[in-house]
């Protein structure tokens, strides 16, 4: 299995040591990477004067593990809630059916219950592992050197009003395991409105957002596409593909697709991967 190193510069640390201990498998400052990708999802809200913290976190995040970084940021809750056109400020709607479905809107509660926002999940779906930005560090921490079980080979593109992704999840380690797979459309440099409770001026006009989910071409939780415990041999191939229909409200050269497979079972995410369109 290919193996990546990833240099790390101990100042960097410095952010995590300050909120959360990591045991991390660094060895005379060298990560060893063996490809496993990390999903994060970051419920989020415009409004949200504490979510730039955990913008923040993951931005360090990925300053130290780069590309093995796969946020989401899911906007929802009443802190996603758009002002009217007569406004100035906030107007503009981050919201979507899955980010509704999956966190709420207004003052009801979605799949996971009542969250407070900022809020998370790294590498696993399950309601319990909903958590605080603080833990982000140490979870991510715990996969990063672990063999990937799957790799994922993803092909995109952009077809007159589709956008269309084959997706083919490759069996690394034999396993026994049922599977899932989901696939979204994310937009990042959206320029809006944030607030921002550490900054001199909380009501931010020019916030860049990053990894803002947009859509989903098979549903909040994906599909199965692997319903029973019959092994998986190494080499083993599911293929699926999927379309959606573009919007003009996107930028499509700031989009990527990002697409994961999990255990339907445990909700533990096992693989993911990422293609930019501007790449």
């Amino acid at each position: 299995m290919k193996t990546k190193y990833i240099a790390i510069i101990i100042g960097l640390l410095i952010f995590f040591q300050s909120c959360d201990k990591i045991d991390n498998p660094i060895k005379d400052n060298v990560l060893v990477w063996n490809n496993r990708k990390i999903v994060i999802y970051d419920f989020t809200g415009h409004k949200c004067g504490n979510c730039p913290e955990a913008h923040t976190t993951i931005k360090n995040l990925i300053n130290i593990y780069g590309e093995a970084i796969v946020p989401i940021g899911i906007h929802c809750t009443y802190f996603a809630v758009p002002n009217d056109s007569s406004s100035n400020e906030y107007t503009y709607d981050f919201r979507t059916d899955i980010g509704d479905y999956l966190g709420g809107r207004n003052d009801g509660m979605g799949f996971y219950g009542e969250i407070y926002l900022p809020c998370g999940l790294v590498n696993n779906l399950s309601v319990e592992n909903i958590s605080v930005k603080e833990t982000w560090a140490t979870q991510a921490a715990k996969y990063i050197s672990t063999y990937p079980e799957f790799l994922i080979e993803l092909q995109s593109e952009v077809e007159a009003d589709k956008i269309s992704c084959t997706v083919n999840t490759v069996t690394n380690i034999e396993n026994n395991r049922k599977l899932s797979l989901v696939a979204f459309l994310l937009e990042d440099k959206i320029t809006q409105w944030q607030t921002d409770y550490s900054a001199e001026t909380r009501d931010i006009e020019n916030y860049e957002h990053n990894h803002v989910l947009r859509a989903g071409f098979n549903g909040a939780f994906g599909e199965e596409i692997k319903s029973d415990n019959n092994i998986s041999t190494i080499g083993s191939e599911i293929k699926k593909s999927y379309t959606l229909d573009l919007s003009t409200k996107w930028d499509i050269a700031n989009c990527s697709v990002v697409t994961f497979v999990y255990d339907t079972d445990t909700k533990e995410i096992l693989q993911a991967e990422v293609v930019h369109f501007n790449e």
